[in-house]
């Protein structure tokens, strides 16, 4: 289908929901639509969409409120969990959260404007949050068809509509547990399409060379294994995959390590002990260190209240750098174009667990819900995430030494040989052609 009819639609909830959808930007001759934004959002409608966010970022934060934090979060954290997968089961009954989002659809006509502004429009909708696909999908316009991203490793049954058996949704699963869990939620297996997560194509390259990618994670290699433990056991295949001659003998000696910030807000005053902990490091040079603020001023201006006080403000520009913009887009093309020198990327298990599809090593920083915790869980399974062996306060000892027996460059290898990396590019072919084919080879998935 031609760009001009095709249209992504995001919520900011978070950043998850919008960096999924910034990714698939270049399939859409139009802006990114971000519903609930006032831009696009009658004052009506925007009060439910804030009522919702306050809730979320709520949620968020609760978990570091000392001695409460957990009992207040138990309430929304069940309408939430994830049943186990085994015994495998009928879940296509709708639980709570179904019936209270399709009340608010039917009652309180969440999303009624961003229905009439599509109206007798042939259009293709690429959704990055459930209930934009779940209220649209209700509407029996004929010239419109719906595919919805799944945007974590599994999920709650709300992704998937009250009566999943009527739902023209097609649903695009970044891995093969979101496909087996939509089977169990009711939706019917021909309209799932494993294409995995769609990451930043200026991060790959060319979806038959990878290019950008192959480079990078060979530089990152090199700095990630000094002592060449892990090139001892896997030099042959790196050497392969990678088109690459031989090891140089000469490397830099640096570590790039990326600690990013929730969308919430969440876990900034861990920021303070690494800070602590990486002093001298990042004064030498030993470690550059990216700090990943987001959207939100008052994160950005806790880092640097943080530096401040460890008296780095010489190292800003050198081996120390907050990547922040107030403008949502802007952040993550700042992003992006970071993540090219990080050899480590330590974060709670969020979407950006995908992004270990790259070849960066996941370090896993305490996850926030069940879907996080479900995500550190898919990470281990395939060896792409590490659970920090220490707290923050000795990340100066613990980090050095998993990069010294190897370990990092093995989550980073595992992390590119099982992780699919090309959504992008096999959602824009999906959307062009209709056309879809599952790969198993760790170049064409």
């Amino acid at each position: 289908m031609e760009g001009d009819k095709v249209r992504v639609i995001t919520v900011l909830m978070g950043l998850g929901h919008v960096r999924a959808a910034y990714a698939l930007g270049k399939i859409s001759r139009e802006d990114i639509l971000i519903y609930g934004s006032r831009a696009v959002t009658p004052s009506r409608e925007r009060k439910i969409w804030k009522r919702i966010k306050r809730i979320y970022y709520f949620v968020s934060r609760a978990g570091d409120i000392p001695l409460i934090g957990k009992w207040v979060l138990q309430p929304m954290l069940f309408l939430q969990r994830i049943p186990p997968y085994y015994p495998i089961k009928d879940y296509s009954r709708p639980t709570a959260a179904v019936r209270y989002l399709d009340r608010l659809i039917r009652k309180k006509r969440l999303c009624d404007a961003l229905i009439d502004r599509y109206r007798g429009r042939e259009m293709n909708f690429v959704h990055t949050f459930y209930a934009t696909a779940i209220a649209m999908d209700l509407e029996t316009e004929p010239a419109w068809t719906h595919y919805l991203l799944i945007t974590d490793s599994d999920f709650n049954r709300v992704w998937v509509p009250r009566i999943p058996q009527d739902t023209k949704i097609k649903f695009l699963a970044p891995n093969t547990q979101v496909k087996n869990r939509l089977i169990t939620y009711g939706v019917d297996p021909g309209n799932i399409f494993l294409t995995g997560f769609p990451l930043p194509v200026e991060n790959i390259g060319s979806a038959d060379g990878l290019d950008i990618l192959k480079e990078d994670l060979w530089r990152r290699l090199l700095r990630l294994d000094p002592t060449c433990k892990f090139f001892s056991f896997h030099q042959k295949s790196v050497l392969y995959w990678l088109n690459k001659k031989k090891i140089p003998v000469q490397r830099e000696r640096h570590l790039n390590l990326m600690f990013a910030i929730g969308g919430a807000g969440v876990q900034t005053r861990m920021v303070e002990t690494i800070l602590a902990s990486l002093h001298r490091k990042i004064e030498s040079g030993e470690v550059r260190l990216y700090l990943s603020a987001g959207i939100q001023k008052r994160v950005f201006e806790a880092l640097t209240a943080y530096i401040h006080m460890q008296n780095l403000e010489d190292q800003l520009g050198k081996n120390l750098h907050i990547i922040f913009d107030l403008q949502v887009y802007e952040y993550f093309r700042k992003f992006n174009r970071a993540l090219r020198e990080v050899d480590v990327l330590w974060t709670k298990p969020s979407e950006l667990s995908f992004y270990c599809g790259l070849g960066i090593p996941i370090l896993i920083a305490p996850p926030v819900g069940t879907h996080e915790e479900l995500n550190a869980r898919w990470l281990a399974e395939i060896h792409a995430g590490i659970v920090p062996p220490g707290g923050p306060q000795t990340v100066d000892q613990w980090l050095f030494d998993l990069r010294d027996n190897g370990r990092l460059a093995e989550a980073a290898w595992d992390g590119f040989l099982k992780s699919r990396k090309l959504g992008a590019y096999k959602i824009q072919k999906l959307l062009e052609t209709g056309k879809f084919d599952e790969a198993f080879h760790p170049l064409e998935q």
